[in-house]
């Protein structure tokens, strides 16, 4: 705009602040890839809740009373997150969940270890208990938690 005067009458352009709205890749990416992974996990653990109930009894670190209501809930809780990963609105809290619900896992499966307990976490599917799979999943998880924490931070905050 030449020639556009500001309220002090000097030639300078009048600055309008404006949100940078490209579209982050890399975000985007990692976004959908957790979203897949989640949603992934999530089915595979609706489709057979009582084997997932028998893994999470495996632990021992929840009351009885409390093992069933998780392996019904987290499914779904996990399902939903996928779903947000995908929306940009929602995007930050989701990433926030799931970075969240990837301590939860991390410590599960870190106190088994400790504890010498050899078992299948049921994270992705039944499998034979294996503590070389178990280490294997305790680094997806600090994985997963690192590209949680990579979309909560590179996500904007909605007002």
């Amino acid at each position: 705009m030449a020639g556009r005067r500001d309220a002090d009458g000097h030639g300078r352009r009048a600055m309008t602040a404006r949100r940078d709205v490209r579209p982050d890749y890399e975000v985007l990416g990692l976004s959908l890839a957790l979203a897949a992974i989640f949603a992934y996990a999530g089915i595979d653990k609706i489709r057979e809740p009582q084997q997932f109930a028998d893994n999470i009894a495996g632990f021992p670190i929840l009351p009885a009373a409390l093992i069933n209501l998780l392996a019904l809930t987290l499914p779904l809780f996990e399902i939903a997150c996928a779903l947000l990963l995908l929306l940009p609105l929602t995007r930050r809290v989701a990433s926030l969940a799931v970075a969240l619900i990837c301590v939860m896992f991390f410590t599960a499966l870190a106190s088994a270890l400790l504890r010498g307990l050899t078992l299948d976490c049921g994270c992705f599917g039944v499998g034979a208990p294996s503590r070389s799979k178990m280490w294997l999943e305790l680094g997806l998880d600090v994985l997963l938690f690192a590209g949680a924490s990579f979309v909560y931070s590179r996500s904007r905050a909605r007002a």
